[in-house]
């Protein structure tokens, strides 16, 4: 039935008929009932020519139990330019309460070995936040350059 609109009339107590036209092109995951939202960053170091990192976190906010639950976490190293980034570049995600009046608390942490490849990578946390608490993830890329000090950046998301 895409492309093809189709009006119907219903009519209510009153005989008032209301028309209803389906949009056309509205896909089901963009009105789904899970509600999921995202939260992102990006940073890039130019020491070297362009290393750049980017985290993504998909969370469903207030759920049954009052909670946001936090699905993934997915980040991606890259460069650009005349450099290459190699196969063991290190990252560290964190998801943190935002505090206005002291340090953000670390909620959850996870550091990589020296094994990051390039491209696009994903870590489930299995964590839940409380749905009255300001969060945010953060994201540390060191970059691995054989050619001297490994560039590094941090992206850190906006608050849910």
């Amino acid at each position: 039935m895409t492309g093809i609109l189709r009006k119907s009339a219903i009519f209510g107590a009153l005989g008032v008929a209301l028309a209803i036209i389906p949009t056309a092109g509205v896909s089901a995951s963009a009105t789904s009932a899970s509600g999921q939202r995202e939260l992102s960053d990006r940073c890039d170091e130019n020491a070297y020519d362009y290393y750049y990192g980017r985290v993504r976190v998909f969370y469903t906010p207030k759920s049954y139990d009052e909670r946001d639950h936090i699905d993934d976490i997915e980040y991606y190293l890259g460069a650009k330019g005349k450099v290459t980034l190699g196969k063991k570049s290190n990252v560290r995600l964190r998801i943190r309460e935002s505090l206005a009046d002291r340090p953000d608390k670390t909620l959850w942490s996870w550091e990589s070995g020296d094994d990051i490849k390039p491209g696009w990578h994903s870590k489930n946390p299995y964590r839940n936040v409380e749905y009255k608490t300001r969060w945010h993830v953060d994201a540390r890329f060191i970059f691995d350059y054989g050619g001297g000090p490994d560039p590094k950046c941090t992206a850190t998301t906006n608050k849910a």
